[in-house]
């Protein structure tokens, strides 16, 4: 996970809040064919890859994964193309769940819509 709550520190040098990162990326596996992958604050340019790293290593375990986008206050188009991309690849294995209206929108205009789910799936249903 990578958090930009306070300054990160590295021995005696530590990173200022501009440079530190905005954003956290955080797993929650529930079974092992059941993650929820939360991510918030702000999905820039620096956030692709760590958030692309998370998908990709859920769905190579043969995890179904819900990507919660609720707490996503900016989501730059790039990530949001390579969450699209990962999500049509995977053969719907990937769901977005509760993205924040501004999230929302850069979805819709993407064509991406259909990958939204309206609820998390309970015990013995899926999504």
């Amino acid at each position: 996970m990578i958090t930009a709550a306070n300054p990160l520190s590295f021995g005696s040098t530590a990173m200022s809040l501009d440079e530190a990162p905005r954003y956290t990326v955080e797993v929650e596996s529930y079974s092992p064919s059941y993650s929820i992958l939360r991510a918030s604050g702000d999905l820039d340019m620096s956030s692709k890859g760590e958030l692309l790293f998370e998908v990709d290593r859920a769905l190579s375990a043969g995890t179904d994964v819900v990507l919660d986008l609720s707490a996503v206050s900016f989501m730059y188009s790039g990530a949001a193309n390579a969450v699209i991309d990962a999500a049509s690849a995977s053969d719907g294995r990937v769901h977005i769940f509760a993205p924040t209206r501004p999230v929302r929108m850069i979805l819709d205009v993407l064509g991406a819509a259909d990958l939204v789910v309206d609820h998390l799936p309970t015990r013995g249903r899926s999504l």
